[in-house]
């Protein structure tokens, strides 16, 4: 992002009310068209940003959950943070169950 950029995004998320900046799914037509008029750019450029905004909420919400999101740029042969995929816990507690089981 160059300068101009950051300049739009900035107007935009100041023309928010402070309910609109932390709960963003109440932003309808109407409210779409105001940020857009008090921020100087189009409603366009306030729906690309709102949905960028989404895109970046259920990134954060699937790393929260352990997996790990497909980023741009980044191919199945690009290295992994985490070295491999997580053993699963539940695998472990069934076989410790089943050995259980064979003991008595």
């Amino acid at each position: 992002m160059d300068e101009r950029q950051l300049k739009r995004v900035e107007g935009i998320i100041l023309s928010m009310t402070p309910h609109e900046r932390r709960v963003p799914h109440v932003i309808d037509g109407s409210r779409r068209q105001r940020i857009a008029a008090g921020s100087g750019t189009t409603v366009e450029q306030v729906n690309q940003l709102l949905e960028s905004r989404k895109q970046m909420a259920r990134m954060m919400q699937a790393m929260g959950s352990g997996k790990m999101p497909s980023l741009p740029g980044m191919g199945p042969g690009a290295p992994t943070m985490g070295g491999g995929p997580r053993p699963s816990a539940t695998r472990k507690a069934s076989s410790k169950r089943k050995k259980k089981k064979a003991r008595k």
